[in-house]
């Protein structure tokens, strides 16, 4: 009931403004609203009232279209057409234009025995014709020659693109890459090669420690190379675990957008092909390409899909082949200081890797559900774009979304945010609708909208989950 007085208040205020298109659809929220509690019965008292205060604001909506109307008139007024014209008939088809008139035919130039001119006169003008013709000629050709003339000779070791002896780092590329199937190079750099990436760190809640350990192996090491030698190398491979909608995506793509590395993305459809032996050069032909690309970043989605237990019933024999080429290619990650390749592996079930490719990714962290200074922090960068009305505390907000996760709570402020929508069109058919789509339909989000939503979304992570991470951390985490 609170809201429906503030909603009248804002809607008064906002015809009072001017701001009569917003108006018009608060009024209109507000009758829909006012009908369906008097025909569910949620008035038991005073329903004359009620009846006389639907009719009143009924009256005032009808007060500010026809303002609205006015002033659109008047608006429109300068730019009727003017009236002293006559209207044109479709049915009648206007003047012609004037023809512009030519003079008579040239008669040709005739003698006396009824010939054409003569053949002298034609001869002289195809004289004059190839005279011409050799003029532009010799013109063009004395042109190039000046240009020849005025292009300095090039030196000793210069080439015509760059003039300094080096092709462009691009044609280095492609001409190591030349010995590769031009398919499979294809292949990576439309379905794997990630660009124009724009995830921020401060697009990410919390996981402040995730954040510290990815900066260590990534910009540390482009930073001062000379420090991470010897023992201090940098980390070949790190793993992100935890439960689904945690953020481990999100933290690699910030990867690559923060410390400006080129991002592979991989997964496991990207790497299987239905000829043999492609997988196998996949992969390689990745990790070179890492390197060309270098400081780079692969990024290996679900990476227990692709780099399970060798050994396990069902597995096939093509899968095996591109478990040791994963593992031979990770092993030279580190061997060329100057071109670092780092693997970052993202997983929900770590029980499920194999024995060696764990041992490769040498940092294993636990990417938890967001704690109570991530869940506000996520809701506060979830709703920025969203109006929030008086009232809303995301704090408050925040202590009922315990067991959420990130992903969770993104749909909880998505449902929140269609709340208004959804108030505003419930009395209206198909064709008011549609012209609500000039009106200000952007309501704000209430304390109400937040709670409901709250209440239809349920976690997708269950706590027996929870505890099974925290074990396969505590005997296999290396943080």
């Amino acid at each position: 009931m609170e809201q429906l007085y503030r909603d009248i208040s804002s809607a008064r205020k906002a015809a009072k403004d001017g701001a009569y298109s917003h108006s018009l659809v608060l009024y209109t929220s507000i009758l829909g609203q006012m009908n369906k509690m008097m025909t569910e019965g949620a008035i038991e008292s005073g329903r004359t009232e009620w009846v006389q205060a639907r009719a009143k604001l009924s009256n005032e909506m009808a007060l500010v279209k026809k303002l609205e109307k006015d002033i659109n008139d008047l608006k429109l007024g300068d730019d009727q057409p003017s009236t002293e014209t006559p209207p044109s008939d479709p049915d009648v088809w206007p003047l012609p234009p004037p023809r512009k008139t030519t003079g008579g035919m040239r008669g040709r130039g005739m003698t006396k025995g009824g010939t054409s001119r003569s053949r002298e006169e034609e001869k002289k003008r195809e004289e004059r014709r190839g005279e011409k013709s050799m003029l532009r000629k010799s013109n063009s050709q004395n042109g190039m020659d000046r240009r020849d003339k005025e292009q300095p000779a090039l030196k000793k070791g210069e080439s015509t693109d760059g003039r300094d002896g080096r092709n462009s780092e691009d044609d280095q590329r492609r001409e190591q890459l030349a010995k590769y199937d031009k398919e499979l190079v294809d292949t990576i750099e439309r379905d794997i090669l990630q660009k124009n990436l724009d995830v921020r760190w401060s697009s990410i809640a919390g996981l402040e420690d995730a954040k510290k350990l990815l900066k260590e192996a990534v910009i540390l090491p482009t930073v001062l190379p000379h420090f991470f030698k010897g023992i201090r190398r940098p980390w070949k491979g790190v793993c992100m675990v935890g439960p689904p909608g945690t953020g481990k995506t999100l933290l690699a793509k910030a990867v690559a957008t923060e410390c400006k590395t080129t991002f592979f993305s991989v997964s496991s459809s990207t790497l299987t092909s239905k000829y043999r032996g492609d997988s196998e050069k996949l992969v390689r032909l990745l990790f070179e390409m890492a390197r060309l690309y270098a400081p780079s970043t692969i990024f290996i989605d679900e990476i227990d899909s692709l780099g399970g237990r060798r050994g396990s019933e069902g597995e096939h024999e093509a899968s095996r082949r591109v478990k040791s080429q994963l593992l031979v290619e990770m092993d030279g990650c580190s061997v060329d200081a100057e071109k670092p390749v780092l693997v970052l592996a993202a997983t929900n079930f770590p029980w499920e890797l194999d024995e060696a490719l764990r041992r490769r990714l040498e940092k294993r962290i636990y990417i938890p559900l967001p704690d109570l200074a991530a869940r506000e922090s996520l809701l506060r960068i979830s709703l920025e774009e969203v109006e929030l009305a008086a009232g809303v505390d995301l704090a408050e907000m925040a202590k009922l979304l315990d067991g959420f996760s990130g992903a969770d709570m993104t749909n909880v402020c998505r449902e929140a945010s269609m709340m208004g929508l959804r108030r505003l069109t419930e009395s209206l058919d198909a064709m008011q609708i549609a012209a609500l789509a000039n009106q200000k339909v952007d309501l704000p989000v209430t304390r109400d909208d937040l709670l409901t939503a709250i209440k239809r979304t349920s976690p997708s992570v269950s706590q027996k989950d929870v505890e099974k991470y925290a074990v396969w951390m505590r005997e296999f985490g290396a943080v």
